[in-house]
């Protein structure tokens, strides 16, 4: 029987080896991908609860502080029904905090409201007002079902004299099922791949959801929710109440005991999953049936010293006889040149791979984008949509470095590039121009848009006192541009440069539009 050649031998180990190397790395890849893709959406989410439980929180202290300041003008006009009522209407209107404010008496009587309800006159005895009366505190109710037929939260702060006589309470409610404060706050958080949002509180009841019909459902049985209700923050695997598998992150509020949680369908991110390692093996194929080519060849040149030794051989015994000496190259010879072209091979891609430098993205100070970065953004929107961009110098800042010291003038410059990203959306994009001058790129938004956002980080930064002691300002450039615009980046930088400068002299701590 004729037996197999050492060649075929090479081939058949060679075909079986590359086939288990395939299948092996497709495998691994499969659960390494997803698992990464798995541990980054729940650390994105978890991320994102804590950045919305941050300025939930913040926006429901304000509340706090707004009402009890108003509670303090209200006592005087208490005897002045008309007086007392305008006072609520003009509240109301110059605040988007509340759906309706009430004042209330002592013995639970609702004296007046704005807008007005048919409960004026009558004496309500809610769960929020009834808890509101017997603390004599400034507080937030739990969510209940209010007597406009409403599930409701009542925000109430006490109506005391200086002398600490006390009147009752003013009282702001917000409608969880109309549009109020928290849709506002959260409500642009909703994705279209599934994403979503939503609140509970300490007893597990829903406060806000994107689908108004669920507020007020208890979901206390939720892993996540009992997580919350333990005062537990994190992110975690978790099938929700329709059975869909979401990938969740979570952060409890401790000044509330609300529940933010974030998550995302894990389907979500399978799909680009398993995209992935479907391309793995489409572009695999091309190595793959060069590999074998290559294999072929290699195998011939394998053979050959031993197919040269065997006719030697043959000669030899059929002659019987001594033959001239050849000199034949042994295996050892061709398998350690192959191993130094391997090596070779493997030094030459190390070699480029060391020789290719990652480039720097981040300003190493303020960890916001660098100019450069800026730059690459601007020239990524620039066919794709219209923004606005805020460009922005610190006004006064050598003066920090020159009488505070340096390293007062890093944290001055730390704490405005946090205040940039606290005021701004998670879609727009800060940075750190150089020196004292930063960025702020706002995709989609036009000239009011961004005079909006410059006038948030002034207000904030006039109730803040920076590291060198006191409240700083800032001047700044405004610029809109659009796809339709016959101008270069460049040239609308100098456009919003020349805008920068233009507040500056004329006595910063102001904005100019381009």
């Amino acid at each position: 029987m004729l037996k197999k050649s050492l060649r075929f031998w090479i081939l058949t180990l060679l075909c079986l080896t590359m086939f288990g190397l395939l299948s092996s790395t497709l495998l691994v890849s499969y659960f390494v991908t997803k698992e990464n893709a798995i541990n980054h959406t729940m650390e994105i989410n978890r991320v994102y609860s804590e950045k919305l439980a941050q300025i939930t929180d913040q926006s429901f202290e304000s509340m706090k502080e707004s009402l009890s300041l108003r509670a303090i003008d209200m006592v005087p006009l208490l005897s002045d029904e008309e007086g007392l009522t305008k006072a609520l209407y003009q509240y109301l209107r110059s605040s988007n905090y509340f759906n309706s404010i009430a004042v209330i008496n002592e013995e639970a009587k609702v004296l007046t409201s704005a807008p007005a309800l048919d409960v004026i006159g009558f004496h309500v005895h809610s769960v929020g007002i009834t808890e509101a009366l017997e603390k004599k505190e400034t507080l937030i109710s739990d969510l209940y079902d209010g007597v406009v037929g409403q599930k409701i939260l009542l925000i109430s702060s006490p109506l005391q004299d200086h002398e600490g006589n006390y009147y009752g309470l003013l009282a702001g409610v917000i409608y969880l099922q109309d549009h109020n404060i928290i849709e506002t706050v959260l409500g642009e958080h909703f994705s279209q791949d599934g994403s979503y949002v939503y609140v509970v509180d300490q007893h597990g009841s829903i406060i806000y959801h994107a689908d108004r019909n669920r507020i007020g459902e208890v979901v206390s049985d939720n892993p996540v929710v009992k997580k919350l209700m333990n005062g537990e923050s994190g992110a975690m695997k978790v099938t929700n109440t329709k059975e869909i598998d979401m990938l969740a992150g979570f952060t409890h509020i401790p000044s509330s005991n609300w529940g933010i949680v974030s998550q995302t369908p894990y389907e979500v991110i399978m799909e680009p999953v398993l995209g992935t390692i479907k391309k793995m093996m489409f572009y695999s194929i091309p190595f793959v049936l060069l590999t074998f080519l290559l294999a072929r060849m290699f195998a011939n040149r394998i053979a050959y010293p031993l197919q040269q030794l065997a006719m030697q051989t043959y000669k030899l015994k059929e002659n019987k006889s001594t033959v001239n000496e050849t000199k034949i190259p042994t295996w050892y010879f061709e398998a350690e040149q192959l191993n130094q072209t391997f090596k070779d091979y493997i030094q030459n891609q190390e070699s480029q791979l060391q020789s290719a430098t990652k480039e720097a993205l981040t300003d190493p100070l303020t960890g916001l984008a660098n100019r450069r970065a800026l730059i690459k953004t601007l020239q990524a929107l620039q066919e794709q949509m219209h923004f606005s961009i805020i460009l922005i110098d610190i006004d006064h800042f050598k003066t920090v470095n020159d009488t505070l010291g340096h390293k007062t003038g890093d944290e001055t410059l730390v704490f405005f590039a946090e205040a940039m990203q606290r005021i701004t959306r998670e879609k727009d994009v800060c940075g750190r121009f150089g020196g004292e001058e930063f960025m702020i790129i706002l995709p989609e938004a036009g000239t009011q848009d961004a005079i909006d956002v410059a006038k948030r980080l002034k207000g904030f930064l006039q109730d803040t006192i920076s590291p060198a002691g006191r409240v700083i300002t800032f001047s700044a450039g405004i610029g809109f541009y659009c796809d339709s615009y016959e101008e270069e980046i460049d040239q609308f930088l100098n456009r919003v440069d020349a805008a920068l400068y233009k507040a500056k002299d004329q006595g910063r701590n102001q904005y100019k539009t381009a």
